[in-house]
C-alpha cells in the first residue's frame, strides 16, 4: 500500500499563519486505518512525502542576513553561513509544527490501529531543496519524519515496479523552479532556481515592505488585515488575479484608500528593484535569454512583468492583465499559469515511452488530478496522478471576489496482491471555514 502526499509547505511563521494543524494529520491516519482495515492482504504501508514538506523559502529570515549568505548569493564560498541559516529556519519550522512532528516521528501502528508500522519516504521538492543539500538538514528531516538514519542524500525519484509507479515532486518540468538539465542528475537538483528568490525576495519581502510603510498611518486592526492579505499572495489562483487580490481589501470605501494604493506601489517597487539588482538574477537572465525576436522566452516574460510592475500604476497593471487574459484565453499568455498543462504533457511523454509503468505521480502544482494517458498494446491503463496540496487556496470568484478553501489530498496505490478490485484511489477534502 503506497500513500502519496505533497506540498504541505510547513513554515516558520514569519510570513503568516499557514501551517496545517495536527488534527488534519490525525484525520489522515484514521482514514488510512479504515482503508487498510478493509483489506486483509496489506503487508506493508509506505508513506511517500513527495516534496515541499519543509518550506525553507517562504520566510523572512533570509532577508535579515547579507545577500551573500542567502542560497542565491554565494553558495560556493558562503556554504557554512548558508547551512547555519538553513538550520535555524528548519529548527523554527519544526518548533512551529511541534505537535505535527511529535506525531510523525513516533510509532503510528498502535496509535491508529494500522496493520503494520508505515515506512516513511521523503522526496525533496523545490521549497525543501536545501534539506537535501546539507547533511545536517537531512538528519533533521529523517529524525522528524521517522526515517532510518543515513548519511546518503535523498533520492529525487521513487520507483516501485510491484506497484507500477514512478513518482517525482514535479518541479523538474517547471523552468522557474528547476535549473538543472533533463537528465535529472543529483547535480541538477543542486542548482538554484529563480523561483527561490522570487518566493523569498518578492513574495515574502513585499508584505514586510508595505506594512513597514503602512504602520505610519493605519490603525493596528487595519494594518493586520492588510498584512494577512499580502501574506496570502502565494496562495492566490489563478496567478493572473494577483493584482486583483492586492486591491481586494479596497473594494469597500476606505478613508486611506489612496495612501494604501501608493504604499502598495512603493513597496512593490522596492522589492522588485532589490530583486532585479541581485547578481544571481543577472546571471539567470543571461542563461535563459535566447535572443529570438520571434518568441518570448522565460527571461523575457519575467523582465516584462518586472518592468511593468515597477513603472506603471497598479490599477493600470490590473486592467492590462484582465485585457491580456481575454486576448489570450488559451493559457498561453504572459500571465498564464501553464504548470498543469506542462505536467500533463510530460506525464504523457514519460508513460508513452515507459510501458512497464501504469502510474506517474507528481505534485508541485497544488491541483489534484487524475488524467488518463493511454491504454498500452497489452491493454494496461496508464494514468497521471497529481497529489495536490494541503494548503489554503484563495480562488477568484465569478464576480471578482475571492473564496478561501482549505485543501487536503492524498493518493493510495495498491499492488495486485493487496487489492483484487482496484489499483488506486485519490481522496481530496475541501474545507470552507466561517469567516
Amino acid at each position: 500500500m503506497l500513500v502519496f502526499l505533497s506540498d504541505l509547505h510547513l513554515v516558520d511563521g514569519t510570513t503568516g499563519v499557514h501551517n496545517v494543524p495536527v488534527t488534519a494529520f490525525e484525520g489522515f491516519f484514521e482514514d488510512l486505518s479504515r482503508h487498510a482495515a478493509k483489506l486483509k492482504a496489506i503487508k506493508k504501508i509506505k508513506i511517500v512525502f513527495l516534496g515541499d514538506i519543509f518550506d525553507l523559502n517562504r520566510t523572512t529570515q533570509w532577508l535579515n542576513v547579507p545577500v551573500s549568505e542567502r542560497p542565491w548569493g554565494d553558495l560556493q564560498n558562503k556554504s557554512n553561513e548558508i547551512e547555519k541559516h538553513s538550520n535555524k529556519i528548519i529548527d523554527d519550522i519544526i518548533m512551529k509544527n511541534q505537535a505535527v512532528f511529535n506525531l510523525l516521528k513516533n510509532p503510528l501502528k498502535k496509535l491508529f490501529e494500522l496493520p503494520i508500522e508505515p515506512e516513511r519516504i521523503f522526496i525533496p521538492g523545490n521549497h525543501d531543496r536545501l534539506c537535501n543539500y546539507f547533511p545536517s538538514l537531512r538528519a533533521k528531516v529523517r529524525t522528524n519524519l521517522n526515517i532510518l538514519a543515513s548519511d546518503e542524500p535523498f533520492s529525487h525519484v521513487y520507483e516501485d515496479s510491484n506497484y507500477s509507479v514512478v513518482a517525482r515532486h514535479g518541479h523538474e518540468y517547471d523552468v522557474y523552479n528547476f535549473e538543472g538539465t533533463n537528465l535529472f542528475r543529483d547535480a541538477d537538483y543542486d542548482q538554484i532556481p529563480v523561483g527561490d528568490p522570487i518566493t523569498t525576495e518578492i513574495a515574502s519581502g513585499f508584505p514586510r515592505a508595505v506594512t513597514k510603510r503602512a504602520e505610519k498611518f493605519l490603525k493596528t486592526e487595519e494594518l493586520n488585515i492588510l498584512r494577512r492579505n499580502l501574506e496570502e499572495i502565494d496562495n492566490v489562483r489563478p496567478y493572473a488575479a494577483l493584482f486583483d487580490w492586492l486591491l481586494y481589501q479596497l473594494r469597500e470605501e476606505h478613508s486611506q484608500e489612496k495612501k494604501i494604493k501608493d504604499t502598495l506601489k512603493e513597496g512593490l517597487e522596492e522589492v522588485l528593484n532589490e530583486f532585479n539588482n541581485l547578481e544571481y538574477l543577472k546571471r539567470w537572465y543571461k542563461r535563459h535569454d535566447r535572443w529570438n525576436i520571434w518568441s518570448c522566452d522565460e527571461a523575457d516574460k519575467l523582465q516584462r512583468i518586472i518592468r511593468m510592475c515597477t513603472h506603471l500604476n497598479i490599477e493600470f497593471v490590473e486592467k492590462f492583465i484582465k485585457l491580456y487574459s481575454k486576448i489570450f484565453p488559451s493559457s498561453e499568455g504572459l500571465f498564464a499559469d501553464n504548470s498543469d498543462k506542462i505536467l500533463i504533457e510530460k506525464a504523457k511523454e514519460f508513460l508513452s515511452n515507459t510501458s512497464d509503468y501504469l502510474f506517474y505521480v507528481l505534485g508541485h502544482t497544488h491541483n489534484p488530478m487524475q488524467v488518463p494517458i493511454r491504454i498500452t498494446s497489452k491493454g494496461n491503463e496508464q494514468v497521471y496522478l497529481n497529489t495536490g496540496t494541503w494548503r489554503t487556496r484563495y480562488i477568484k470568484a465569478a464576480n471578482g471576489g475571492f473564496i478561501s478553501i482549505k485543501s487536503m489530498t492524498y493518493t493510495i496505490i495498491y499492488s495486485p496482491e493487496e487489492n483484487k478490485t482496484q489499483r488506486f484511489e485519490t481522496w481530496t477534502g475541501s474545507l470552507k471555514e466561517l469567516s
